[in-house]
């Protein structure tokens, strides 16, 4: 695990003010970006140039056509940024409880959002590369959801949406190919567990009651989810949490220990050993380090919509 250069972190509100749960944005001339996560899912596309992209995996040089997906929590930032140009296409992670819930049980798009960056080895990031049509696909998706940005937002819900979902189809199944398109359907009880999760993380979950709520033998529904996802049901339920604990650990008048809390831990000792073991230092030294890069000039809104 990479221990992050001391990371700012963004969450929906800076980068919306307005009710806007999906937001895409191209930056013709993108700049070096200091160290930073976030709170909402972010699709970054990288339309020229290159820079040195510094992620939760490693540090690397992209080029055009390459394409990053960040979960929450999954830190990322740039530097000695050359003619660089990307979209950034982000979306709040309530969809993924709500409006988005179903893809779970598709094969490709399932494994995009929940299987690769879920997983131990990529730690809440996918990386993938898309052929010249594809891109431009991609681009012409992109340019059309940054038009909507002019009118009313929910008016053209459903017009975000439906951008947004062929877009990460397009991901998908490129994201399969690299993968020898090795996926099966998820059983519908492992969509129903994902939502149940992903809508309530704070609940005290255990296999068996998650089991009995989709009416499943427990070591059985533990195959199907893993399977499925790629993570036991209560490891994904621990990094569902460690996502929510990510924010809440950004307000300095939490105790960690209520945060813990907050997040679905009781014993406070058993959080910082989980926080430990997937993020690489304590939940008090996360906050220390993201409370030094507060004395930083705060990060406005446009320039996160911007960078």
């Amino acid at each position: 695990m990479r221990t992050p250069p001391i990371p700012n972190h963004l969450n929906w509100t800076d980068y919306h003010q307005s009710v806007r749960r999906i937001a895409a944005k191209f930056n013709p001339h993108h700049g070096n970006y200091r160290i930073h996560d976030h709170e909402f899912v972010e699709m970054a596309f990288v339309v020229s140039g290159t820079c040195l992209h510094h992620t939760v995996l490693g540090d690397c040089r992209p080029g055009p056509g390459d394409v990053y997906l960040f979960r929450p929590g999954a830190w990322h930032g740039y530097s000695e940024a050359k003619k660089f140009s990307m979209y950034n296409c982000c979306f709040d992670t309530a969809l993924l409880g709500r409006e988005l819930s179903w893809l779970a049980d598709e094969p490709y798009l399932g494994r995009l959002l929940w299987g690769i960056p879920l997983s131990t080895q990529q730690q809440g990031m996918v990386a993938l590369h898309l052929s010249p049509p594809e891109f431009k696909r991609c681009s012409k998706l992109l340019d059309e959801l940054c038009r909507l940005a002019k009118k009313d937002y929910l008016s053209y819900y459903g017009d975000h949406l439906g951008l947004l979902l062929n877009i990460l189809s397009i991901l998908a199944r490129n994201a399969a190919a690299k993968s020898g398109n090795k996926t099966t359907t998820s059983h519908r009880a492992v969509v129903s567990a994902i939502k149940m999760i992903d809508d309530a993380p704070r609940e005290a979950w255990t296999l068996t009651t998650l089991a009995a709520r989709v009416h499943i033998e427990p070591t059985y529904f533990s195959r199907l989810f893993h399977t499925a996802v790629g993570l036991p049901p209560m490891a994904y339920l621990t990094r569902r949490r460690l996502e929510l604990a990510t924010s809440l650990l950004r307000r300095d008048d939490l105790p960690v220990g209520e945060v813990g809390a907050m997040a679905g831990w009781e014993d406070q000792n058993y959080f910082s050993r989980c926080f430990r073991k997937y993020f690489g230092m304590t939940p008090s030294r996360y906050r220390a380090r993201f409370m030094e890069g507060k004395i930083r000039p705060p990060v406005a809104i446009k320039e996160a919509v911007n960078r």
